[in-house]
């Protein structure tokens, strides 16, 4: 007997920026209607919906507004009102992933805190509120080198000081927080490692291959990914196994990044977790059967979970702003790069660009990871964001 078709549930998103930009394209291939609350009508995804709604992500009454014309909430950014959203999933609105995972997820100490808890290995850290209290936290933990982290607000490498005993016993002056930090233990890794896990509706998950990242040495923000990752088969088994564990930890529906540490002795430690699509697995647009994107409306839809079998090996590039200049700008060797079989560009609708402001990204895909890391470096010499 075939099922009587139902109606298309609307989606709200908390966040008009990149990810919410690259969803609407995949959901628009279902009919969904899908609605977006952004302060800035220009935001990357605003230009793309037909049904926007202005307003604070911080904005108590905007949230309310979204929730009143959708069936299901989400969100592309962390830091947002998690208070409205408790109080909206407590009065029977449907929001995944839980706003009580985000409210601990949002927060980098509670987060340790949370691992800690759960016995998920991840680096020695200390919790301090004020600046003075950075020097014994950091000889608590033995010396050395550390990352102090902001406890909010911090994203694509911002909020985010790496620093050792030694610096910070000279010059205390040289300590960038006032407020709450979270001081963790430098880890010396072989790679920084990302898994990214989906957690249905009903409870079933998949879990996707893991990625090889590398990051700016000064903006701390991915400047590039490798698909498959060449670490042996126990390391990649047991990194989805450990990605996988940390999420049942937090027991809810959505899609999850997990960041590792791959150290010298090839322990894996847990670095951070993002409840949303994440910036190392935009490959899978190209790369996978099912992309990130295509995966969080299968949850947020109740749809059965997809595929995550990578179909080739993918390298991805970020285009970012230069760090000569601000203002509007223009993307040099497009015409080449597009040219060049397997290369998927994605542009952000962004109307200017700062210095390491993420504008856009490139998709590579080849035969072998050989071949799509030498395509990728030769787009990467041809493609420059110029201040125009």
């Amino acid at each position: 007997m075939v099922k009587k078709a139902a109606q298309l549930p609307s989606i709200g998103i908390i966040g008009g920026g990149q990810l919410g930009r690259m969803f609407l394209q995949n959901s628009s291939r279902y009919g969904n209607p899908v609605y977006i609350l952004e302060d800035d009508e220009n935001a990357p995804a605003a230009q793309l919906t037909h049904h926007f709604i202005k307003g604070s992500l911080q904005d108590a009454e905007a949230i309310r507004a979204l929730a009143e014309k959708c069936d299901i909430l989400t969100y592309e950014i962390e830091h947002i009102n998690t208070g409205v959203l408790l109080a909206l999933e407590q009065e029977g609105k449907t929001i995944i992933p839980s706003p009580r995972i985000l409210q601990t997820i949002q927060d980098k100490g509670l987060q340790k805190l949370f691992y800690r808890e759960h016995r998920i290995p991840t680096a020695d850290f200390r919790l301090v509120n004020s600046p003075e209290e950075w020097l014994s936290a950091m000889q608590e933990m033995g010396g050395g080198k550390f990352a102090a982290k902001s406890r909010k607000g911090g994203y694509d490498g911002k909020g985010v000081f790496l620093t050792d005993l030694d610096s910070i016993a000279a010059d205390p002056s040289v300590i960038p927080f006032d407020g709450p930090v979270m001081i963790e233990k430098f880890i010396p890794c072989k790679k920084e490692l990302a898994v990214l896990v989906a957690v249905g509706r009903d409870g079933d998950t998949k879990v996707y291959p893991s990625v090889d990242m590398a990051f700016h040495p000064v903006s701390n923000l991915v400047i590039y990914l490798f698909t498959p990752s060449d670490i042996p088969l126990q390391i990649e088994q047991a990194a989805q196994e450990l990605a996988l564990q940390t999420v049942k930890a937090f027991g809810g529906a959505g899609l999850f990044a997990v960041e590792f540490f791959l150290d010298q002795q090839d322990q894996l430690w847990v670095n951070e977790i993002a409840p949303r699509p994440h910036n190392s697995a935009h490959h899978t647009i190209e790369g996978c059967y099912t992309s990130q994107f295509d995966q969080l409306f299968r949850i947020l839809t109740g749809l059965p979970l997809g595929a995550t079998t990578f179909r080739q090996p993918a390298v991805m590039l970020n285009l970012v702003g230069p760090e000569n200049g601000s203002g509007a700008y223009a993307l040099e060797g497009i015409e080449e790069a597009a040219s060049t079989a397997g290369v998927y560009i994605h542009l952000y609708g962004k109307q200017t660009s700062k210095p390491h402001r993420k504008l856009g990204h490139v998709t590579v895909v080849a035969d072998t990871l050989e071949a799509a890391r030498s395509k990728a470096d030769y787009i990467d010499s041809i493609l420059r964001v110029a201040i125009i």
